[in-house]
């Protein structure tokens, strides 16, 4: 997300990563407290929440961008319920953030 803070200057898409695209690509999540297997609950990794926030809330800027549409069409098949519990959760890390907890 921090490489979309240009606003789009640069790239023509924001770079977002999902917790399954950090732990492919990294060695991070080994002695995470995090499941990135979790989608939503207690142990849901963070970094899956917040890139499905990120993209629901930046829709109407993106929505149209052919680089995006797969993101797009996966969050649309998820029900209903389903992403309205990932923004909820992703809305209340979110606060416990800006209010200086550690998460």
């Amino acid at each position: 997300m921090s490489q979309f803070a240009d606003g789009g200057v640069v790239a023509s898409k924001p770079y977002v990563s999902s917790g399954a695209y950090i732990a492919r690509m990294s060695d991070h999540c080994g002695s995470c407290a995090y499941r990135v297997k979790d989608r939503t609950g207690p142990r849901a990794c963070p970094f899956n929440l917040l890139y499905w926030h990120f993209l629901d809330r930046h829709r109407d800027r993106f929505a149209a961008n052919p680089r995006m549409a797969p993101m797009y069409r996966t969050w649309e098949k998820m029900a209903a319920d389903h992403r309205a519990t990932v923004l909820e959760e992703a809305g209340a890390l979110l606060r416990r953030l800006h209010a200086g907890a550690v998460v």
